[in-house]
């Protein structure tokens, strides 16, 4: 959360001591860590492309369709037996057969169900109002947009805890867009800040050279060859949380966030058993 300002803007105040009024110019602060002034913009964002980085294409050999065909068995296996990992074998049936599409991600099901979710919004969220609270000195309404945040290291923005979400998304790239009011409380004379707070997510699903799944130790380069030969394709998941959050000026101030969506959060519906769409 390391403050860095950068004054843009000034504007006229009047005020009055003794005598008559006088006419000042206020320094505004229109940049202060990750958040900018301005209307919601995706920041430049770069995905690494898994094996394709590192590996030219190849035409499939009878041993990568033999593979294929023991991994579509075990998606089978682990939709039929492991109801708990819903969300990553919806990501991986879309590896398989998505054709590269882009797919919507339900990022509301991250944040209830795996404590590293909930961590993360909060993360998001005591940053967004430390800066904010910079940046809306002397506003009365303005509009934020940040740079981004790389969720998936440290204890801020920890890796997804569970199982489920580690295949599903595991790290992953968020930024926020958001709209604030603000006001001086009568009582206190402190300024008051109200904002709505769009939380986006988005991930390349795909496997990188090296790595090795968490749970089961199973080298990424046992799917990263699906890559390569074209038999599956990596995609981008996008999802979308919102957020009201009030809050006073003050570091250590309290926050009062809202907007949680009160619906059932229902499991990925291109799930093919039944009971793991509900």
């Amino acid at each position: 959360m390391g403050r860095q300002k950068k004054m843009e803007e000034t504007k006229t105040k009047p005020i009055s001591e003794k005598g008559p009024a006088k006419i000042v110019n206020i320094v505004m602060i229109s940049q202060s860590g990750r958040y900018r002034i301005g209307s919601e913009s995706r920041p430049d964002i770069k995905h690494d492309s898994g094996f394709l980085d590192k590996f030219s294409h190849e035409e499939p050999t009878i041993g990568d369709r033999v593979q294929l065909q023991a991994w579509r068995a075990k998606l089978e296996l682990a939709e039929s037996l492991r109801p708990d990992l819903a969300d990553a074998t919806a990501a991986y049936k879309h590896f398989l057969d998505g054709k590269g599409s882009e797919r919507s991600l339900n990022y509301e099901r991250y944040i209830k169900n795996d404590e590293s979710g909930k961590t993360t919004l909060a993360s998001i969220i005591d940053d967004f109002k430390y800066h904010a609270g910079i940046i809306g000195e002397d506003r009365e309404y303005f509009e934020l947009t940040s740079d981004s945040y790389a969720a998936g290291r440290g204890s801020l923005f920890p890796y997804p805890k569970t199982e489920n979400w580690q295949k599903a998304i595991g790290a992953h790239i968020l930024w926020v867009s958001a709209k604030i009011h603000c006001h001086i409380d009568s009582v206190d004379m402190k300024n008051s800040f109200s904002a709505d707070v769009t939380i986006h997510m988005e991930d390349r699903y795909n496997f990188n050279p090296g790595a090795q799944d968490i749970a089961t130790g199973i080298p990424d380069s046992a799917n990263g060859r699906f890559e390569v030969t074209g038999l599956a394709m990596q995609y981008m998941n996008y999802g979308v949380i919102h957020r009201h959050v009030e809050w006073k000026e003050g570091n250590g101030s309290a926050a009062t966030v809202s907007g949680e969506s009160q619906s059932r959060q229902r499991r990925p519906s291109d799930n093919r058993r039944l009971r793991n769409k509900i």
